[in-house]
């Protein structure tokens, strides 16, 4: 959600998820289910406010209100903020310095190792518990089609690549690893920094590039990221909200501004486990301070 909800200039929320029990804030059943540890809904509009009022439809829990900004704490890990396109970089700039205005402390401490730790944790269970979970959804809703049926029609690149590892199992040896010692290592990673630096949130750019032409992406299917090397298009752009989502930790995305060609710029704070209602709560005193984004322009 958070994605697609940054390079669309909305706002976005992954809940808590936890290790799946009590942890998790909203059932998911009635979805597909593709990797259940890291499988949740998560809603987008166009406010947070919005997004807080689906929230509590779906957790039964109060809407929050907003939460004063002077005096938060948020971390600001160097590993999200580098590299960036120079656009991103901008915004995001001003972004510090508008909530350093508004008495948010901003804490440059990095996170040791966190896309390391992550990345012994994403793919194995990304694309190793499909190979269970959708089979098992497909025979139990009565569907007369299998896994390499749905692989066949797929046409992104990107789509086609995830699907090649699901269905030759490349992660199935590193799977019982990245979810009985990895993913807790993560998760303690992510606890240890919030409870060392007395943090209220993680702040950086959702994505470290704006939304690039659809036709383009899919065409070549890598991103460049500040003029680097090209890399691929889908891990170019979950780079900074993977961590999160392997951690099972709750984040929202929100609008933090425009590049100078007209595109939008996602902002997003994560929080500890089950912090979802105060990060809502955080996201609609931010939203107030940096105000809406302009409606985009007209299709031509």
């Amino acid at each position: 959600t958070r994605v697609p909800a940054a390079l669309c200039g909305i706002v976005g929320l992954r809940p808590s998820v936890g290790d799946g029990g009590a942890g998790r804030r909203y059932d998911s059943s009635g979805t597909v289910p593709i990797s259940h540890t890291r499988d949740t809904v998560g809603p987008m509009a166009r406010t947070v406010a919005d997004v807080a009022l689906l929230d509590s439809v779906l957790s039964g829990l109060p809407v929050p209100s907003p939460e004063p900004l002077a005096g938060l704490r948020f971390g600001v890990p160097a590993a999200f903020w580098q590299p960036l396109d120079a656009d991103v970089a901008a915004v995001m700039a001003q972004a510090r310095e508008t909530l350093a205005q508004a008495g948010v402390v901003l804490v440059d401490i990095g996170m040791q190792d966190v896309m390391e730790a992550n990345g012994k944790v994403s793919f194995p269970l990304a694309l190793h518990e499909p190979r269970q979970a959708i089979p098992a959804y497909l025979a139990a809703s009565g569907a007369q089609i299998t896994l390499d049926d749905i692989a066949a029609q797929v046409a992104s690149p990107d789509v086609r690549h995830a699907f090649d590892a699901i269905l030759g199992d490349a992660f199935g040896a590193a799977y019982p690893d990245a979810l009985q010692v990895q993913r807790p290592r993560l998760q303690a990673l992510y606890r240890d920094y919030f409870a060392r630096y007395r943090l209220d949130a993680i702040f950086f750019p959702t994505t470290p590039v704006s939304a690039v032409a659809i036709d383009a992406a899919h065409g070549s299917s890598t991103i460049a990221v500040a003029g680097g090397a090209a890399g691929d298009a889908f891990t170019t752009l979950i780079r900074n909200t993977d961590p999160a989502s392997n951690a099972g930790i709750p984040g929202l995305s929100l609008p933090a501004g425009m590049t100078a060609a007209g595109l939008p710029v996602g902002m997003e704070i994560d929080g500890p486990l089950g912090s979802d209602g105060r990060l809502l709560a955080i996201g609609l005193s931010l939203e107030a301070l940096f105000g809406p984004l302009p409606a985009p322009p007209a299709c031509a």
